[in-house]
């Protein structure tokens, strides 16, 4: 004898159903449909950026009747990313109507392809385009050979299950601290988001492929590209730091103030970073692993290159984005690591500055 329990088939009717009602409403949607308005606040790109980087990507699509449609697939990772919203959030957007573990699916996916082929388009340290923020930041500064602004930011996730201690920053949580150096126009022409939040500023910007970059030009005779950089880095002959300890008044005191009006640029942009892309900001927490993590940060990055390429404004929002200016692990650093010769010409070229402002 079998006995059925009618309450498990109702169940299991209802679940049926909400496939069926989802699979029609994403068989039926048409993001294209909404405003240019409405398209930018839900993906943060506009019509024209959306197709430009679909169209990059070759998105795969299955060969099944209820698979995702590649357009749908870019839109609901764009709103994850913009959002900061968890999966299933994302997947019941009516504009989207997916299931979690569907969009799970082909999140990781999406993020890899947007990192391996999109990023390189829009991520360049590249010296050929040097010369208009050498142009910007003497004209307003009067500092030269400066090309941009480095700072790190914190990225909050989630407690790791292995190597816990070296997420946990000296703020108190887990996190990424991620190198951004930007130029004149707030865009980010390098990233390096593979550091835990323990690593302090100058560790991550002395294992970077830019500070290698920056020495070999300096060797190679180039000696007027530099950027600046906080109290956190060590003075180099490439990367001017502000003077400690000055005195009230004094010449370096109004180096400090031109050099922090100057550097306010790498605030400004991890600040539309952030508040553009909502899964980076303070209020948010990352549920993914570091490794995940570090190509969302990436991806995102790139996405607001295009955003500036594009034109699209930035309304700012209530949420409070900071960087790591002014930490307190600056104390600690010291120029006793730089070759002594290095740190001579470094100073000679902070004092030569100083003395022509």
């Amino acid at each position: 004898m079998f006995f059925f329990d009618s309450e498990t088939e109702s169940e299991g009717e209802e679940v049926s159903y909400a496939k069926i009602k989802r699979r029609y409403l994403r068989d039926n949607s048409n993001p294209f449909e909404l405003s240019e308005n409405d398209f930018v606040q839900q993906f943060r790109v506009n019509k024209e950026c959306f197709k430009m980087i679909l169209s990059s990507l070759d998105l795969p699509q299955d060969r099944r009747r209820t698979s995702v449609p590649p357009v749908l697939q870019l839109c609901a990772t764009l709103n994850l990313l913009a959002s900061g919203s968890y999966q299933t959030n994302v997947g019941t957007n009516v504009l989207l109507s997916m299931a979690q573990t569907t969009v799970s699916k082909f999140f990781r996916r999406t993020l890899s392809l947007l990192e391996n082929k999109f990023c390189p388009q829009w991520i360049k340290f590249d010296c050929s385009k040097f010369r208009d923020s050498k142009e910007y930041y003497y004209r307003k500064f009067k500092l030269p050979g400066i090309v941009g602004c480095v700072d790190g930011t914190h990225i909050p996730i989630l407690r790791p299950k292995e190597n816990e201690h070296i997420y946990f920053n000296r703020k108190g949580f887990h996190s990424l601290n991620a190198m951004v150096i930007c130029n004149h126009l707030n865009e980010i022409i390098a990233i390096n988001s593979s550091h835990g939040g323990a690593a302090h500023d100058s560790a991550v910007w002395n294992c970077s492929n830019e500070v290698e970059f920056l020495k070999q030009q300096f060797h190679a005779g180039e000696v007027s590209i530099r950027l600046l950089g906080d109290s956190g880095y060590p003075l180099q002959p490439w990367l001017l730091t502000p003077y400690r300890n000055a005195t009230e008044g004094s010449a370096e005191i109004r180096f400090n103030n031109i050099h922090s009006a100057a550097r306010s640029q790498i605030e400004r942009t991890i600040g539309i970073l952030k508040g553009r892309w909502r899964c980076l900001s303070n209020e948010r927490k990352l549920r993914f692993d570091p490794e995940t993590v570090t190509q969302i940060i990436n991806v995102c990055c790139a996405l607001h290159n295009a955003c500036i390429h594009f034109r699209l404004p930035f309304i700012p929002n209530a949420i409070s984005i900071t960087s790591n200016t002014n930490n307190t692990q600056a104390d600690v650093i010291s120029n006793s690591n730089l070759n002594d010769n290095l740190s001579r010409i470094a100073q000679n070229i902070r004092n030569n500055i100083k003395n022509s402002l």
